[in-house]
């Protein structure tokens, strides 16, 4: 038996289903988004800084090149997670793209947030922050920051949570669409041309 003809069985899905679904999928996302902004922290090394009579510097060549390892380790770390967790979402919630599509974008974007403040409430503290209660020479690990330049008040790496998402989601549909065949086009293949509806048709 077809895919369509399993759906048009089973009926629309129940609201308690559907609730349930939006549940699962945004809260999947958020603790996924938790779980990168852990592991973003955990692999990333700060680099190190000296403050000294207020002001904030860095120690070496070597600690300013590792400015931009943060924002790096988001991107890589953010795309691989949004990617998986949109493939299983979208394989599980297959019949529903429109609702899908709206799940992941706001799902997403729920998770990039999640993660940058996880990954920045474990690292360390802003230097900057520090310096202005600091006189004396003091060395400090640099502050875990996400740099790029802003798209309508957004950072662009933050960007790449929805972006990968969506790019699976596109993939799959594709891939793997579901059938929406109209009842005519089955009907014609009934072989029967007086249920199948078309015109000029003999009806005995």
């Amino acid at each position: 038996m077809s895919e369509q003809a399993d759906r048009a069985r089973r009926g629309p899905p129940a609201p308690g289903s559907t609730a349930r679904t939006i549940v699962l999928i945004l809260l999947a996302y958020a603790v996924l988004g938790a779980v990168a902004g852990v592991v973003w922290e955990a692999v990333w090394t700060p680099p190190g800084q000296v403050i000294a009579e207020h002001q904030v510097f860095y120690d070496s060549y070597a600690s300013l090149r590792r400015v931009f390892s943060g924002t790096g380790l988001y991107v890589v770390i953010g795309g691989i997670t949004s990617a998986l967790v949109a493939l299983v979402v979208t394989l599980l919630a297959r019949g529903r793209e429109l609702l899908t599509l709206l799940l992941v974008v706001i799902g997403s974007a729920i998770a990039a947030a999640v993660m940058l403040k996880v990954g920045t409430a474990l690292g360390p503290a802003d230097p900057a922050t520090i310096a202005e209660h600091t006189v004396k020479r003091t060395s400090v690990p640099g502050a875990l920051t996400v740099q790029g330049k802003s798209v309508l008040g957004v950072k662009s790496p933050y960007l790449i949570w929805p972006m990968s998402s969506l790019l699976v989601l596109a993939l799959v549909f594709f891939a793997w669409p579901t059938s929406h065949l109209p009842r005519l086009r089955h009907d014609m293949h009934s072989g029967d041309p007086r249920e199948a509806g078309i015109p000029g048709a003999r009806h005995g």
